[in-house]
């Protein structure tokens, strides 16, 4: 009986040292595992970390290459406006002296005084007025051939209405369309017709 006891208190000590053994093995796996996921998770933000610190830095450069482009393009803009400033300074100065030199208005021809000056003025002024007079012939000339066309493309257009309108090639809808325009352009050609003439009359 004394053996039994004692082996069983053995058997209960070696079973009882066993699962604390058991426990601690699974306790040690546990946090072996725990320490793995651990490192990877830290290596993983690292990662991540280190890639928005490589944008960063990319978009950074491409920042401070945009921004000296754009002080390139203002120091050029300056530059030009410099120039622009100084080509027109200098124009207003050989303007300024040239006034200087030749005076006002009519009286640009110093050497002419008196009776001289005011028979070349009158010269002047009228071969002005020829020339005036020659461009508004010439623009009047134009203007009747024009009017001339258009009352020919006018005459030809009502004809050839009134040829489909026959033919009833065409609904009178149309018809009355095509005319409408048709006596919007005669109204126009009558307007353009009496600017002439009166333009003719004032030349005379």
């Amino acid at each position: 009986m004394k053996k039994f006891i004692i082996g069983a208190f053995s058997l209960c000590i070696i079973m009882c040292s066993g699962e604390a053994l058991m426990a601690q093995k699974e306790k040690d796996k546990f946090e072996k595992a725990q320490k793995i996921q651990k490192d990877s998770l830290q290596k993983e933000i690292k990662g991540k970390k280190d890639k928005l610190k490589e944008k960063k830095n990319a978009h950074m450069d491409s920042m401070n290459v945009r921004k000296e482009k754009h002080q390139e393009k203002y120091q050029d803009a300056k530059e030009g406006m410099k120039e622009k400033r100084e080509s027109m300074e200098t124009r207003r100065d050989s303007m300024k002296s040239e006034m200087i030199d030749k005076g006002h208005a009519f009286g640009k021809e110093k050497e002419l005084e008196g009776k001289g000056f005011g028979q070349k003025r009158a010269e002047e002024a009228k071969m002005y007025r020829e020339k005036r007079r020659k461009e508004l012939g010439e623009t009047l000339n134009k203007s009747d051939e024009k009017i001339k066309m258009a009352k020919e493309k006018i005459k030809n257009a009502k004809e050839n209405l009134e040829k489909e309108k026959k033919e009833g090639k065409i609904t009178d809808e149309l018809y009355q369309g095509k005319l409408e325009k048709i006596e919007k352009a005669e109204n126009g050609v009558k307007r353009l017709e009496e600017k002439v003439e009166k333009a003719k009359l004032n030349e005379e």
